[in-house]
């Protein structure tokens, strides 16, 4: 007979061991989380199943020295302190079978507060690769790094993903770096309820409750969630879903809507800057240069090889451009005023974040993107019946109207339909087109017509 854990450990990681840390699957199940969605739960398996331990997320802080530091920094701030976050995000320490369990908010604190009270560290770098983690505690950690901008210079660099909880940390920092694969975003809140009803049954099991408080056994795994259990729940992931918005929002100087507007959506390299989500395009060389530390030797990251393995002078590679910050007004930011506008447009979500993620033309206006987005929408609707998927994957891939509609024909003619194709006007004015006929055809008309 299964146990309760070996089916977590089968849901998450589907491997054949289950060391399970205990801990981590109550905070799984039934806890509001900020994580990238794939990502995520393959972390949350691996270590339910014991194949990532601690020692594979071990957090390590590097003091690295300015080389000649003395003629271009003072003395007393001839460091760089590094903070390298990886994997998933917990509140707090978590051992169990795995060892110490995920990073956690408490230790990243404390570290960081040992780097900002250090005289001898005059920058301060969070090298993140992380789908994010547990709501619980991000948005104290992030508030207090927030709070402590100008008192050192705070770099994020996505090295190479920064997802949900990593990305709202990001957020925080004064500049946030990404190479051209690196990947941000996912502004969101989920969370998971199980209902092991089904499998209790047909393990012979039966939980009876026995408790005080009509709202006391809610979330439980032995029955199936209520309709007033599901409305508390989210009620509780709007109001999370609403503080992470307004919170990369402040830190990030752009409109929330424009925030809203992406739905979640994860951004990518030169988008992810496109979008406002980072301040520019550059590696840990590049970085290292652009802080004064262009000789430093590269510290060794959880799952990396040694630095000798892979050094690089960053003087021999070429400099990014400096892109606008994220903390620029909204008014001179255009993706901040294209998902401002997309987020006040009436276009479906699936729509509006294949617009955000779409290459503009030069000099576009947010109402042309739009318009263009609408009447792609209007002929894939004309053509098949309301697909906004196809919709989207045009719009995404910026492909213009009159290749839309030639590959709709096709489509169709695929099909083998003899439905008329729509591409000269959009759906939304079919039913003046079916009055014009009508009116064409009324007698009247037509003996008017033998008139002329």
């Amino acid at each position: 007979m299964n146990s309760k854990p070996g089916l977590l450990a089968r849901i998450f990681g589907r491997g054949s061991r289950a060391p399970v840390v205990s801990s981590l699957a109550a905070v799984a199940l039934n806890s509001p989380l900020l994580v990238h969605q794939g990502h995520g739960e393959a972390i949350i398996g691996a270590y339910l199943t014991g194949e990532v331990t601690s020692a594979d997320t071990e957090m390590r802080t590097e003091r690295l020295e300015l080389p000649d530091a003395g003629d271009t920094v003072a003395p007393d701030r001839s460091l760089i302190g590094v903070i390298n976050v990886s994997g998933a995000l917990v509140n707090r320490p978590m051992p169990g079978p795995s060892g110490a369990g995920p990073m956690n908010y408490a230790a990243l604190r404390g570290t960081f507060d040992e780097l900002i009270e250090d005289d001898r560290v005059g920058t301060i770098i969070l090298r993140l690769d992380s789908p994010g983690g547990m709501a619980a505690g991000c948005f104290d950690l992030v508030d207090h790094i927030y709070a402590a901008r100008g008192s050192k210079p705070i770099y994020a660099l996505v090295d190479d993903n920064a997802y949900s909880a990593c990305y709202a940390l990001a957020t925080a920092c004064d500049e946030i770096w990404l190479s051209r694969t690196g990947g941000v975003g996912s502004v969101g809140v989920v969370a998971y309820h199980y209902d092991w009803s089904a499998a209790d049954e047909r393990m012979g099991l039966r939980a009876t409750p026995i408790y005080a408080g009509s709202r006391k056994v809610d979330l439980s795994p032995h029955m199936p969630l209520s309709d007033e259990a599901r409305a508390s729940a989210q009620a509780n992931i709007d109001a999370l879903y609403g503080m992470f918005v307004d919170t990369v929002a402040r830190n990030l100087g752009i409109d929330a809507d424009a925030v809203r507007a992406t739905e979640a959506a994860c951004f990518q390299g030169q988008a992810a800057v496109d979008a406002g989500f980072a301040t520019r395009l550059g590696t840990w060389h590049d970085l290292l240069a652009h802080v004064g530390a262009s000789d430093t030797e590269e510290p060794t990251a959880p799952g990396d090889a040694g630095p000798d393995d892979a050094q690089q002078a960053a003087s021999t590679l070429p400099q990014p451009e400096a892109s606008p910050a994220p903390h620029a007004a909204v008014e001179k930011d255009p993706a901040a005023v294209l998902a401002v506008a997309v987020a006040s447009s009436d276009l479906p979500p699936a729509l509006a974040v294949a617009v955000l993620r779409r290459t503009p033309q030069a000099g576009e206006p947010a109402t042309s993107a739009i318009e263009y987005a609408t009447a792609v929408q209007d002929a894939c609707a004309a053509a098949l019946r309301g697909d906004d998927t196809l919709a989207a994957s045009f719009i995404e891939k910026n492909t213009d109207l009159d290749t839309v509609r030639a590959q709709l024909l096709s489509m169709k003619a695929e099909e083998g339909r003899n439905t008329q194709v729509i591409t000269a006007q959009p759906a939304s004015k079919a039913d003046q087109r079916v009055a014009d006929v009508k009116a064409q055809l009324n007698p009247n008309h037509i003996y008017k017509q033998r008139g002329n």
